[in-house]
């Protein structure tokens, strides 16, 4: 029996939700924090094109962000590896790729704090400051891609047949195939995350760090404007992976059940609602106003991450 059957086995709404939950939050907060430099780059080199302090200061709060997510991830996943370090072989090639992996992130999360701990000796820098968190980006993406693939090997080694397949069974894809989806996903959502995360951060502390009401709308307007660049192309993917899911049922003479129309629709639907509010707070005079909105938006990317491990943990031999 599934351990989520044992805890919540007379509840059905929970049954289906924690397992969802306890996937998409961690990989949700993992994007947020990946390319958390590239933003924090561009503001700093953007605050010394316009000679304005205001992109500098909103520099420095997304990379507190940065670093609250990073350290956050990386002491979270530590915990996990503990907890989990019974499910595979200790000296194992499977052990050593996954502590390779957290060390990747591991390392990233170090460049990050780097670029934090220089900002006041690098006050006079700031191009040379914008080059580190870039850096910090660079180091991030790749350990997305460098964990994404220890997550699929974790999941290789529970199939039944684990102990016959070779490395290259395991990445071996086709165009169609759950990994390809999962590739040409991870980029544009590693990039597309993070604006959404930032917007969040800053309702959190809009209290605490009042700059006024004019800095926080233009703040918004520019995480807009980035999540804007990224989302379209999400949904773009996420379109195309629905043809290729749906076209050899259509072109067959089974009926379609309406049913397996949901999952497909909801994968496109969930971007384009996130598209659209993003859109609207870059036109509203007052983005504040879109607080509730985007703090929604921040909560659906859930579940397109959610279906990028899908596509990363599937298996079609």
């Amino acid at each position: 029996m599934d351990k989520f059957e044992i805890l919540f086995g007379s509840n059905p709404v929970l049954l289906a939700l924690v397992p969802f939950l306890t996937v998409a939050l961690p990989m949700l907060f993992l994007f947020a924090f990946a390319t958390f430099g590239f933003m924090v780059g561009s503001l700093e080199v953007k605050g010394v094109r316009s000679g304005r302090t205001l992109f500098d200061r909103a520099a420095k709060q997304l990379a507190t962000a940065g670093l609250v997510l990073g350290w956050t991830l990386l002491i979270g996943s530590r915990v996990w590896l503990f907890v989990k370090s019974d499910g595979y072989i200790p000296q194992s090639f499977l052990a050593t790729v996954v502590e390779l992996s957290w060390g990747v992130f591991g390392f990233a999360v170090i460049a990050s704090s780097v670029h934090f701990a220089v900002w006041k000796p690098l006050a006079n820098h700031k191009y040379l400051h914008a080059f580190l968190a870039y850096f910090s980006g660079i180091n991030g993406l790749f350990a997305l891609f460098v964990l994404m693939g220890s997550v699929r090997l974790m999941a290789a080694a529970e199939l039944p047949n684990a102990q016959e397949l070779a490395l290259i069974d395991v990445f071996r894809m086709s165009p169609s195939s759950p990994l390809a989806k999962g590739l040409a996903l991870i980029l544009p959502l590693g990039l597309a995350v993070p604006p959404l995360a930032a917007i969040c951060w800053l309702f959190l502390r809009r209290q605490k760090e009042d700059y006024g009401r004019d800095y926080y709308n233009a703040l918004l307007k520019w995480c807009a404007s980035w999540g804007l660049v990224f989302w379209p192309l999400v949904t773009l993917v996420l379109a195309a992976t629905v043809y290729m899911d749906l076209e050899p049922i259509l072109g067959g003479t089974t009926p379609l059940a309406p049913k397996a129309l949901v999952e497909p629709v909801l994968r496109v639907l969930l971007p384009l609602v996130i598209c659209l509010v993003l859109w609207q707070t870059r036109r509203a005079e007052l983005p504040m106003r879109m607080k509730p909105y985007l703090t929604i938006c921040f909560f659906l990317a859930m579940g397109t991450v959610h279906y990028l491990y899908t596509c990363v943990t599937g298996f079609t031999f």
